[in-house]
């Protein structure tokens, strides 16, 4: 096929209309790179893209010799096109792609020595003692308890009343009060071996004396088993209930979290046991 009327070996015009598809001649075109650098960049991209195809197209239908051709094509091959500003933004998004797919598969699929490392003692306070401090013995269930104060009164024993003065922290996340009955003025009342309380609570007070004060540690993987449900329909079918917004919000928080770990639910109460009624 015959060349386009604006791009002609007599002329050795450069392409000047980003509508045609090739050059006259691939000389041509590489001269014109050289001698019209005022040539906007895109039409520049155009020509030296199109000019393989214009050489092959020309040593059929001209007069060039193979030397010639061959020479023209050698001297095109030199010069690279461009990059394009939308193969850059193709390139930029999917390194960002690759980026994000790998930040995933290491956060949903930790690799085994990274999961070995992970803490097992975090939610045992007698793992970090400090001078001064009283140390955790542990329960036949798991929990572990300290008396700050050993009291002087009875015992209570099952079937019996007992009214406790009581505090609660989220101590495995953050350390979130969820009640103090001394501010709200609403002491914790059950039947002690009624089901009534968590199971923590009942094992304690079994264990005090009227007028005494133990702190109770329940450890993160125990806690259903020793506090509150993870069912939120079920949780506060036993007590003691938070009577504010805030304390049972930190409190439903940690237990309905599933991207916690288990220390992240350790609980922390003190307790009082106020009195023991018939």
């Amino acid at each position: 096929p015959a060349p386009p009327r604006h791009c002609t070996a007599a002329t050795r015009r450069p392409c000047t209309t980003m509508t045609s598809a090739l050059c006259c001649v691939a000389g041509a075109t590489t001269t014109a790179r050289l001698l019209a650098p005022r040539r906007s960049p895109a039409v520049s991209r155009r020509c030296v893209a199109a000019a393989p195809t214009a050489s092959i197209i020309n040593n059929r239908s001209s007069n060039q010799s193979p030397a010639a051709s061959a020479a023209a094509s050698d001297g095109l091959k030199q010069s690279s096109p461009l990059p394009t500003p939308l193969h850059s933004r193709r390139a930029a998004a999917a390194s960002l792609s690759l980026a994000a797919a790998a930040l995933l598969q290491a956060v949903t699929n930790p690799s085994p020595a990274r999961a070995d490392t992970e803490c097992t003692s975090c939610s045992n306070s007698n793992s970090s003692l400090q001078p001064g401090d009283r140390e955790f013995l542990t329960a036949p269930s798991g929990a572990r308890y300290t008396d700050i104060i050993k009291g002087e009164g009875p015992t209570p024993v099952r079937g019996q009343t007992v009214v406790l003065e009581w505090v609660g922290y989220t101590a495995g996340y953050q350390g979130k009060k969820i009640e103090s009955s001394r501010q709200t003025d609403t002491p914790y009342t059950f039947v002690v071996g009624q089901g009534q309380a968590i199971a923590a609570f009942e094992e304690a007070v079994l264990g005090m004396k009227q007028g005494g004060m133990r702190r109770i540690e329940i450890p993160g993987e125990l806690e259903e088993k020793l506090a509150y449900s993870r069912d939120a329909a079920l949780r506060y079918n036993v007590g003691p209930v938070p009577t504010t917004f805030g304390g049972r919000r930190a409190l439903d928080f940690v237990l309905d979290n599933n991207t916690l770990k288990d220390f992240n639910r350790t609980l922390l109460f003190d307790i009082r046991l106020s009195a023991i009624r018939k």
